[in-house]
């Protein structure tokens, strides 16, 4: 029977270091953001699993008010450039709001450092921007 508890504790434990180890920081999280908008590939491979900006980094409950065709028209411009100016989290560090500079193509124009805000939320452990029908930087939210 002691055998039985400890391969069960066993295996919870195992099983909790395996779902805390799959969490990406928001800082990683937020780079990864960028640079798919930057390289415009919006599936991609980090660390050995294939993301989707829609499926990994949309939160479930945007995701009913908002599909998949139009969650990416609303990323409707070209990043060339990107800089992650700061980070603030909320006291329980399940909110942030992060403001990164860019520089982008819109409709022919080079526009250089454009602050866009972003609030990214803790959804079952993960970071996630959350975005509103209304995301690019000519539109406050």
């Amino acid at each position: 029977m002691a055998k039985k508890i400890l391969l069960l504790f066993f295996v919870i434990s195992t099983v909790s270091c395996l779902k805390l180890g799959n969490s990406i920081p928001l800082e990683t999280k937020v780079e990864l953001f960028w640079k798919a908008r930057m390289t415009g590939k919006y599936t991609f491979n980090y660390n050995g699993k294939t993301m989707r900006l829609y499926d990994d980094f949309l939160p479930q409950s945007l995701k009913k008010e908002i599909n998949e065709k139009k969650f990416y028209s609303l990323l409707n411009y070209r990043v060339l450039k990107y800089e992650i100016e700061n980070i603030k989290y909320n006291k329980n560090k399940t909110e942030a709001e992060v403001k990164v500079s860019i520089t982008i193509d819109f409709q022919g124009y080079k526009l250089e450092n454009v602050i866009v805000k972003n609030k990214w939320i803790k959804e079952n452990g993960d970071w996630k921007i959350y975005l509103k029908t209304q995301s690019n930087p000519f539109y406050n939210y």
